[in-house]
C-alpha cells in the first residue's frame, strides 16, 4: 500500500518552465490541475516557483543577464507576470492560492519566522496553496552562486522541514538524478539508490542555461530532506508527475526516506 502524504512542497524550476526560450503556460496549467487535485483530496500543498526572470527575459525578448543587478531588473518585470498566469490557471479549478515572496532573514530571524510560520500555517488551514519565490528584488544572494536558497532547491528543502512535509517534488529539465550528467554522456544511468546520493557517487555537470544552482543544488535539497525523514522525486514536470510522486513512485528519482 502507497503510503499517504499529509503536506507536500513542490518546486519547480525556470528551466522546467522554459520549453524553446519561452514559460510554457501550457506547464503552468497543467501544474495547477495537479496541485489542485491534491488539494481536493486534502493534502495540504506548497508551490515553489522560479519563472519570474524568465517572464522578464520574454517580455524584453533578451537573452539570460550575467549580472546581478540586470537579473534584479528581470525579476522585478517578469514576477507579475508570473503570478497571472498561476491566478488564471489555478481559477479554472476553483483553487485559491497566495504569493508569498521571501528572503532569507525570515528564516533566520526569529520574528520573522514567527510570523512566517502564522501566515503559512493559516494559508494551508485554509486549503489555499502558498506560491513562494525568493525576493529576487531586493535579496541580492538570492542571484549569485553563492545564494542561500540554491536556485529554489534550497528554500524548498527548507520549506518541507520547517513546516513538517512528508513529501518534497523536485521538477527540472533532466528526469531524475543521473550517475553524470545524461545531457553530456548518453551512457548515464538514472540513481533510485540513495546510497549512492548520500555517498556522493553521482557526478556534475555544467548547470542549464537559465538555471543557477544546478544539480549540486538538488542533490544537496535530497540529502538534507532525507535527513528529516522526508521523502523526495526529481523528475521531469511531465502530465500527472506530481500526481505519481504523490502516490508514492516517479519516473524520475524517487528516494523513500523510509529507505534511507
Amino acid at each position: 500500500m502507497a503510503k499517504e502524504f499529509r503536506r507536500i512542497v513542490v518546486k519547480i524550476g525556470t528551466n522546467a518552465l522554459m520549453v524553446q526560450g519561452k514559460i510554457s503556460k501550457g506547464i503552468i496549467r497543467d501544474l495547477a490541475r495537479q496541485l489542485s487535485l491534491l488539494s481536493k483530496r486534502g493534502m495540504q500543498v506548497i508551490l515553489v516557483t522560479s519563472g519570474a526572470i524568465g517572464f522578464g527575459i520574454e517580455k524584453l525578448g533578451v537573452g539570460f543577464p550575467k549580472e546581478t543587478v540586470s537579473r534584479q531588473a528581470m525579476a522585478a518585470i517578469g514576477q507579475s507576470a508570473l503570478m497571472h498566469y498561476y491566478e488564471e490557471a489555478f481559477s479554472e479549478h476553483g483553487q485559491i492560492i497566495g504569493q508569498v515572496l521571501l528572503t532569507h532573514s525570515s528564516f533566520t530571524d526569529p520574528d520573522s519566522f514567527s510570523s512566517l510560520r502564522g501566515a503559512m500555517e493559516k494559508l494551508l488551514e485554509l486549503r489555499a496553496i502558498p506560491i513562494i519565490n525568493e525576493n529576487d528584488v531586493v535579496s541580492r544572494e538570492a542571484l549569485t552562486a553563492e545564494k542561500a536558497f540554491a536556485d529554489n532547491d534550497g528554500l524548498a528543502a527548507l520549506l518541507a522541514v520547517s513546516f513538517a512535509a512528508d513529501l518534497l517534488v523536485i521538477l527540472t529539465d533532466v528526469d531524475g538524478i543521473y550517475t553524470e550528467n545524461p545531457k553530456e554522456n548518453r551512457n548515464a544511468k538514472k540513481v533510485q539508490d540513495i546510497r549512492k546520493v548520500l555517498e556522493g557517487e553521482v557526478m556534475i555537470g555544467k548547470k542549464s542555461d537559465y538555471g543557477i544552482g544546478g544539480m549540486k543544488s538538488k542533490i544537496m535539497a535530497v540529502k538534507a530532506v532525507l535527513d528529516h525523514h522526508i521523502s523526495v522525486a526529481v523528475c521531469q514536470p511531465k502530465e500527472s508527475a506530481v500526481l505519481e510522486a504523490a502516490s508514492g513512485k516517479s519516473s524520475g528519482s524517487f528516494f523513500s526516506c523510509d529507505d534511507k
